[in-house]
């Protein structure tokens, strides 16, 4: 059993984690192909301000082409971690979604989603955490990102977890961190 800011965590089958985020059970696990629906109602209850931030484009719902590209399983290359719980009724939803797109040259590049009335709650770092860790084990040596400048929320959460700022450009700031750096 692994310890998740003082609670219990236990691994899943499947490269799933059952956690306990503000005491109700949650399961980090790998995006899966029949979770479309639930990543089309995780962008409906995201806010348009949050969705701007996250696709550096503002839309009400997530346009088809782009739900395509986001729900490609790409094991080999995508590494997608979702935050999935139980709704009322027992009805499965996602509350977050991260993910790194692995490159040749063994970086990766990162995007976070968490639902609007959740964020400030620790879900973002919680996912962050468990990502960088997987990029490392996988053996890949940068994650980068870019941030809108406005973004502050994930530009001081990069900063947490030991992002540099590269350089700022059309109103973005390119993210790095160096994966071999990281403590084994």
């Amino acid at each position: 059993m692994a310890s998740i800011n003082g609670r219990a965590a236990d691994l899943v089958p499947g490269n799933e984690e059952l956690v306990s985020f503000r005491g109700q059970p949650m399961v980090l696990r790998p995006l899966r192909a029949e979770d479309r629906v639930l990543v089309e109602d995780l962008a409906r209850r995201t806010e348009f301000d949050d969705l701007r931030m996250r696709f550096f484009s503002g839309f009400r719902s997530l346009p088809p082409r782009l739900l395509d590209e986001l729900m490609r399983i790409d094991p080999a290359g995508r590494i997608t971690l979702v935050a999935s719980a139980s709704a009322c009724g027992g009805q499965p939803e996602i509350l977050a979604v991260a993910r790194a797109h692995a490159s040749a040259e063994g970086s990766a590049e990162l995007a976070l989603l968490v639902r609007s009335d959740l964020k400030g709650m620790g879900l973002g770092s919680l996912l962050l955490k468990r990502l960088i860790a997987r990029c490392h084990s996988r053996g890949l040596k940068v994650l980068v990102a870019d941030v809108l400048e406005e973004n502050t929320r994930m530009l001081r959460l990069a900063e947490r977890y030991g992002f540099r700022q590269e350089y700022a450009e059309l109103g973005t700031t390119h993210l790095v961190l160096d994966l071999n750096s990281l403590a084994a």
